[in-house]
């Protein structure tokens, strides 16, 4: 009986021994793969933020080379080159989306009090197709620095889907504790069953409607990080075809982590 208790207190100790050098080796292979890992993030990094500043600064010479073309232009030839110019700024939005969607996942950038007027007014002045009504006064809602890619995306894509034509407003409305923002469009509208389904990434309506695409789901991403809420409505109620209303409420001072 000692025999057999002896050699299976053996069996118990050479089974822990081979335990903890799994576990040791598991520990080596897992930070291994980590740093592994972490190198190859850092590289591709390296070459988004290459391929970023290159693509933009062939697109900004473009877009200024094509510009001193189009003022000898007119008629179908001046059409022609404005497409190219609109293609070459929805180049460069789709480098800007890339852009901002690695900061919401990679940098957890600290809310503060941000004037909403201010962020509107120069996405305003921005070059933008069509008219955009808005009349406002400053007011401080908690956001960072990504805020005004919230409006370049709504606005962007609202005049795309409207063919660069009709118009956008939009209202602000303060309440005690929250802003309520509205962006509204005279395009095809949203249809009921897509409304929610928009702010999937990548997820668009069909070429009759204002799909929103890769846009509302950075909008939603930055909104619900600012701790807001966002939701999408018809310009005018129960008319689906009237246009398109994106709301989404932001949170106003103090400001706390999100």
């Amino acid at each position: 009986m000692v025999v057999a208790l002896k050699a299976s207190i053996g069996r118990a100790q050479e089974s822990e021994r081979t335990l903890r050098e799994y576990n040791e080796n598991l520990e080596a292979i897992i930070t291994e793969r980590t740093a592994e890992l972490k190198a190859s993030n850092e590289e591709a990094n390296l070459y988004i933020d290459i391929m970023s500043h290159d693509i933009n600064n062939t697109n900004t010479i473009g877009l200024g080379y094509l510009q001193m073309i189009m003022d000898r232009l007119d008629g179908r030839e001046r059409d022609l080159a404005e497409r190219v110019k609109n293609s070459l700024f929805r180049s460069s939005q789709i480098i800007q989306n890339v852009s901002t969607i690695r900061t919401i996942h990679m940098q957890n950038l600290p809310l503060e009090p941000v004037d909403l007027d201010l962020v509107i007014r120069a996405e305003i002045a921005g070059n933008h197709p069509g008219d955009i009504h808005y009349e406002g006064d400053p007011v401080l809602v908690c956001a960072d620095s990504l805020l005004p890619e919230v409006f370049s995306n709504l606005i962007g894509n609202a005049f795309k889907f409207m063919g660069g034509k009709g118009e956008v407003t939009i209202r602000v409305e303060e309440g005690e504790d929250e802003v309520l923002v509205s962006v509204e469009d005279t395009g095809p509208g949203i249809p009921d069953d897509m409304k929610e389904a928009v702010f999937g990434r990548f997820k668009r309506g069909s070429k009759n409607v204002s799909g929103k695409g890769l846009g509302l789901y950075i909008v939603r991403s930055l909104v619900e990080h600012y701790g807001g809420r966002v939701w999408v409505e018809d310009r005018v109620v129960g008319v689906s075809g009237a246009g398109a209303a994106v709301r989404f409420t932001l949170k106003r001072p103090p400001c706390q982590e999100s």
